[in-house]
């Protein structure tokens, strides 16, 4: 008599996978018994697809990739599973290979070769092809292991896994950008995993392991021969293990400063200069309620915008988390040195960070500043440019939270964070060159040293330049927060700049003169003043 077929239950585990899991499950049923898909809270219409074909639908929290994808064999109500994902399918070879196993399994366990598309291509040379992995197994013959997000199926006795015939389709990413958030995300996985590993060694596979990744994948699997994609894939997963041993470098060092921080971290005076721009101040104070580190205060200096602007103030003032002030001046021109001077004044803390209102900063921006300062010098962070389109996206609500890998990103390597690097490539040089008001830190005592803000300044351009040189002419160092201290600025117009030629001849005076006190700045009664707090 012929033997009668085994079982087999086909595990799957989603999230968020509506625009995958049909085509998956459809040809899923042409070699299975029963299809079980684990899913971890979905919020689209992934449920609702699973049940109209007939699946087994469990929630399950989400533990890491190795955790969920053990639950989901536990859950199979047959001895043979399959194991994939949601975005494979099943080619029409491999489904006639697996079907022959389940007339007659010869193995405990069996390997099926991957191919991944790519954007509009399958992927044939490089890491990607061939992508042997054992996905059909009897479910007492091993378990999934290895390091998240990058799991394989281990068996126990270590029997064979013979290859079957056929390929299993993987659709990976429509674009390159897609490509990128998620080798950042993964990044960030694979680097918690390794935070146990002695900072050293972990140097060294940061240096080492993305060239010999890039040459084994791109050359010596000839990733070559799939032309622009084969490069971009090679350049993105080299750039993907750097930054998964960067940040493993990073969470150890963040973990040996957190246990001095309270000795020796000061308290910060978050001061933010705006005029008559409410929507970009707002994205700007939201930024700032989202500090892993807060300030001790936020200041904002007002040169003179109307009550659209006072009165958003007033409604973060109602439950923001630190105190925030409005410190307003009346408007009589472009007056940014009177108003970050006033602003100064009202300073109760050590240490003065400084922006524009059309700012939003990266969740790590404080603390990535205080980590950073040091008494003798002042501090340029790092700024990301977005484009007119990026800038339209915010504001029509389409971006939430800017990041480096959203499209209309100007400056790239600007916004790629890596505080292992942040002091490693340190230098102090007397210098004003690539000042940035909207992006600073330094000491108020040394802004007292030198009376603050020229306001002879008066129009766009050189305030910050002149302020700098003055500190500089007294010996302070500066300082570039690299991969760190990130920002992202809301394009807009250029200011005018009609009275530019006259504050480049203040300027200059100070440069020449070797100047360390302006008169026309902090210490002196200004009548005109407004200050509010609730």
């Amino acid at each position: 008599m012929p033997q009668e077929p085994i079982k087999l239950s086909v595990v799957i585990i989603t999230l968020n996978e509506e625009k995958n899991i049909g085509k998956c499950l459809d040809t899923a049923w042409q070699v299975a018994d029963e299809i079980v898909v684990v899913d971890s809270f979905s919020t689209d219409r992934t449920r609702e697809i699973c049940e109209e074909k007939r699946a087994v639908f469990i929630e399950h929290p989400f533990h890491g990739h190795i955790g969920q994808k053990n639950f989901a064999i536990s859950q199979a109500s047959y001895d043979f599973v399959l194991s994939i994902d949601a975005d494979e399918i099943l080619s029409n070879q491999l489904i006639s290979s697996i079907r022959k196993v389940k007339q007659n399994p010869s193995y405990n366990a069996y390997t099926i070769n991957r191919l991944s598309h790519y954007v509009d291509r399958f992927i044939r040379h490089g890491h990607w092809f061939p992508d042997k992995k054992i996905r059909l197994f009897k479910k007492n013959i091993g378990k999934w292991a290895g390091r998240n997000p990058h799991d394989l199926f281990i068996i126990k006795d270590g029997s064979k896994a013979p290859m079957l015939k056929g390929v299993l389709y993987h659709f990976t990413f429509d674009s390159i950008f897609d490509h990128i958030r998620q080798a950042n995300n993964f990044s960030e996985i694979g680097a918690k995993q390794l935070q146990d590993q002695h900072i050293l060694f972990l140097i060294i596979k940061a240096l080492i392991s993305p060239l010999w990744g890039f040459l084994y994948g791109y050359i010596g699997r000839l990733g070559l021969l799939d032309g622009w994609y084969g490069l971009t894939i090679a350049v993105i997963s080299s750039a993907e293990t750097f930054l998964k041993y960067a940040k493993a470098v990073a969470l150890r060092i963040e973990i040996k400063d957190s246990s001095k921080r309270e000795k020796t971290d000061p308290g910060v005076s978050l001061i933010i200069s705006t005029y008559n721009w409410p929507q970009a101040l707002a994205k700007s104070l939201e930024s700032i309620k989202r500090q892993w580190l807060l300030p001790n205060e936020v200041i904002i200096a007002d040169d003179g915008s109307g009550d659209e602007t006072r009165n958003l103030i007033e409604k973060f003032q109602r439950d923001f988390p630190v105190p925030l002030y409005h410190c307003w001046i009346e408007d009589k021109g472009f007056r940014l040195s009177k108003a970050r001077n006033e602003a100064l004044k009202m300073a109760n803390f050590e240490y003065i960070l400084q922006i524009d209102g059309d700012i939003i900063l990266n969740k790590y921006f404080v603390f990535d500043h205080v980590r950073f300062a040091t008494r003798g010098s002042f501090v340029r962070g790092s700024r990301v440019l977005m484009n007119p389109e990026a800038t339209q996206r915010l504001f029509e609500g389409r971006i939430k939270v800017p990041n480096v890998f959203m499209k209309g990103v100007i400056n790239f390597f600007n916004g790629l964070r890596i505080p292992a690097l942040q002091k490693l490539i340190s230098f102090k040089r007397h210098s004003i060159i690539g000042i940035r008001g909207c992006n600073m830190g330094y000491w108020k005592e040394d802004a007292y040293l030198v009376n603050g803000y020229n306001e002879d300044i008066e129009g766009w351009g050189r305030e910050d330049s002149e302020f700098v040189a003055r500190l500089v002419n007294n010996g302070l160092y500066k300082r570039n927060l690299r991969f760190g201290g990130i920002q992202f600025h809301i394009y807009h117009k250029e200011y005018d700049r009609e009275l530019l030629h006259q504050n480049d001849n203040i300027l200059d005076n100070t440069l020449s003169h070797h100047a360390l006190y302006c008169s026309n700045g902090i210490k002196k009664s200004v009548k005109e003043i407004v200050v509010s707090e609730i």
